[in-house]
């Protein structure tokens, strides 16, 4: 079953029967006004543009508009309550039938939290990346990594979270949404061990992609047996094919037959085969005129032949497993 943490959809702005006029704002254009805007970022994020200058309406919100129900995130057995419970906050009145029934989806977070398995370390991402020229990992903040796909087009563009939700469940900006809760710990206590797949997909050509559907029409994707994780997991990662590799141990710095190849071998094991460490020492060490692309290249061709511990192969296979399972 599809399961999303953020939708932003277009609907007709006739399903929107009230607005507040003391908690929304007119944005004008010109002295004209063009919009009525309502947007929140605490307890959870909400955001809509009633236009006034054609039939279009853009509403966005997290999957803690769900407050109890939040672990079920987004999917076809919730989508209503997540409208209704919009209409008890009370910035607007919307026809929920209306809207579940006429509405496109333009961009959304697909999420999967997965328990059992040991969150994967920056390590065993690099380990089972296709390609390190082509793929970057970054840090999600302080609770997981970013792993992006390097490509200037936006509907190639790619990107996939990794993180421990209950740790970014305990910062201090979910305080107010834990307060609205009717059992705070047990929310804690159902995110303790489990960690968040996500990924952002933010072209309508994508979501046809990704969700296997003729359009992007709301339902159509709700109700779509398609795997989108799975399938940009596969995007990002492999696998040695041979079984042999996998206990194969990292060839000595030594070992190779040119001193260039021995000066990048041994920079790679003194960087801990990171490559971020290796950037900050290719700043640090090089004039800033230098053109360091060339260097990075070399070492990340280097690194690329390396074989990787069997560990982290089997945690990323163990996560795709659990993506697999998520919709068998």
């Amino acid at each position: 079953m599809v399961t999303l943490d953020r939708i932003k959809i277009l609907t007709d702005k006739k399903y929107i029967k009230k607005m507040d006029s003391e908690v929304t704002t007119k944005i004008l254009r010109s002295n004209i006004g063009i919009a009525i805007r309502y947007s929140q970022k605490i307890p959870f994020n909400i955001y809509m543009n009633y236009s006034l200058q054609d039939n279009r309406c853009v509403i966005e919100f997290s999957s803690k508009v769900l407050l109890d129900r939040y672990p079920e995130l987004i999917n076809i057995n919730n989508i209503r309550q997540c409208f209704e419970n919009l209409n008890r906050i009370g910035f607007c009145e919307m026809d929920v039938e209306g809207i579940i029934h006429n509405s496109e989806l333009l961009t959304c977070d697909v999420t999967c939290d997965i328990s059992g398995i040991v969150q994967p370390d920056l390590l065993a991402m690099k380990s089972c990346l296709k390609n390190h020229n082509k793929f970057r990992v970054q840090k999600y903040g302080n609770s997981g990594h970013t792993i992006s796909k390097m490509v200037k087009t936006r509907n190639r563009q790619l990107r996939i979270s990794i993180y421990d939700k209950g740790k970014e469940l305990r910062k201090k900006t979910n305080s107010e949404f834990l307060s609205m809760l009717s059992d705070a710990d047990s929310m804690l206590a159902y995110f303790d061990g489990k960690f968040r797949v996500e990924d952002n997909i933010n072209t309508k050509e994508q979501i046809r992609q990704l969700f296997q559907t003729i359009s992007t029409d709301l339902l159509l994707v709700l109700y779509s047996e398609a795997n989108p994780l799975l399938t940009i997991f596969d995007e990002f990662f492999e696998f040695p094919k041979e079984l042999e590799q996998q206990n194969l141990v990292m060839p000595s710095p030594l070992s190779y037959p040119k001193l260039r190849m021995v000066k990048d071998a041994l920079l790679l094991e003194a960087c801990e085969y990171d490559m971020e460490k290796v950037d900050l020492v290719l700043n640090n060490t090089l004039s800033p005129n230098t053109d360091k692309s060339k260097y990075r290249a070399e070492l990340k061709r280097l690194l690329n032949t390396y074989p990787v511990p069997n560990k982290n192969i089997q945690v990323m296979k163990q996560i795709r497993e659990a993506l697999q399972s998520n919709t068998d």
